[in-house]
């Protein structure tokens, strides 16, 4: 297969995947009721959230500057965070080619080969993602009761179909059962399965992700990465809580709750979709939502504003430092 054919079949695939989950979440749609929420929102907090979302982006920026250093690039700090927008930006236009921009705009700023700096967005990507997992198996643990709640809804029951601790104990006796019929199937045909092209395959991306999370282990100060690490996520949680504030609907719920909705959206946005999570984080918002009895029309509405005002920030301030990178680098021809 050509990679011309290959891109195709990617971008198709991803068009149909948010194609169908936009008809999902926006069939019989009241568009009057749905705009009415919308322009009656509070947007000082929604303001807020939008500020406290960008100063997240400005650690990003920071953070991505530990990374150069290894390498023996010095990179200017708004060198860096032109570049994170830059990436924000042109993935809400072609998605997934967010990274490889952010790499060609240091190129042109910094002269960093585009090879060398994709390697410590794989790095930043593989240390989110982990601790991403980590979020979602917090919110899991602590809020089973919650879940058990909601998968009984979904299962038509109008009682309980089992208490919270048994519903726990439940859960860790399958995970044991999987990991020990795993392993003993790994274990009886290890040779088989490691000639098998899908599980080698498997096995490089496991190799390169834990290899990214351990370029970590080379910046010169650790303690200062896991700083702006958790500002960064912090930061988002914040975005997510004022935002959730700034809607009649969402505004009593608590900062744990807030923690729900801040995950579930992330996987909505980290499932491959046009516009930057455009469908698949208003379904998943909207599922995090209905697990504390918030309507549908609101959770709609509430998805709809703040991914809308993301991507008219990001798209705005994506096109700003867009300039300003080819301004620097007319500068650096021209000295």
């Amino acid at each position: 297969m050509n990679k011309s054919l290959k891109k195709t079949i990617q971008y198709s695939s991803i068009l149909a995947i948010g194609g169908a989950f936009l008809w999902f979440v926006f069939a019989g749609t009241d568009w009057t009721e749905l705009w009415s929420k919308i322009i009656n929102a509070n947007y000082y907090w929604i303001s807020l959230g939008m500020a406290i979302g960008i100063v997240s982006h400005y650690l990003r920026g920071l953070r991505a500057v530990l990374l150069y250093e290894p390498m023996g690039f010095k990179v200017p700090v708004k060198h860096s965070f032109y570049a994170v927008l830059i990436g924000y930006f042109i993935n809400y236009i072609i998605p997934r080619a967010g990274e490889l921009s952010r790499c060609a705009s240091l190129y042109k700023t910094d002269d960093i080969p585009v090879n060398k700096s994709l390697g410590t967005v794989v790095a930043e990507r593989a240390f989110d993602l982990l601790l991403l997992v980590l979020i979602l198996s917090f919110i899991t643990l602590s809020q089973l009761d919650l879940i058990n709640k909601v998968i009984t809804k979904l299962g038509g029951e109008t009682e309980s179909v089992t208490e919270p601790r048994n519903f726990y104990l439940s859960i860790k006796f399958m995970l044991l059962v999987f990991v020990v019929v795993t392993g003993s199937v790994f274990l009886l045909f290890r040779k088989r399965l490691l000639a098998v092209p899908l599980v080698q395959k498997v096995l490089v991306l496991a190799k390169g992700f834990w290899e990214g999370i351990m370029t970590v282990r080379k910046v010169s100060k650790p303690s200062l990465f896991w700083i702006y690490s958790s500002g960064i996520w912090l930061g988002y949680l914040m975005m997510m809580y004022c935002c959730l504030k700034g809607m009649d609907a969402t505004n009593q719920l608590g900062i744990m709750a807030c923690a729900t909705v801040f995950a579930l959206g992330c996987v909505g946005i980290v499932i491959p979709a046009p516009a930057a999570g455009a469908g698949t984080y208003h379904y998943f918002i909207i599922l995090a939502l209905s697990m504390y009895d918030i309507p549908r029309e609101d959770a709609l509405a509430y998805a709809t504003l703040v991914h809308g005002a993301q991507m008219i920030l990001l798209i705005g301030l994506g096109a700003v430092s867009s300039v300003m990178v080819l301004l620097v680098q007319r500068k650096k021809i021209t000295a």
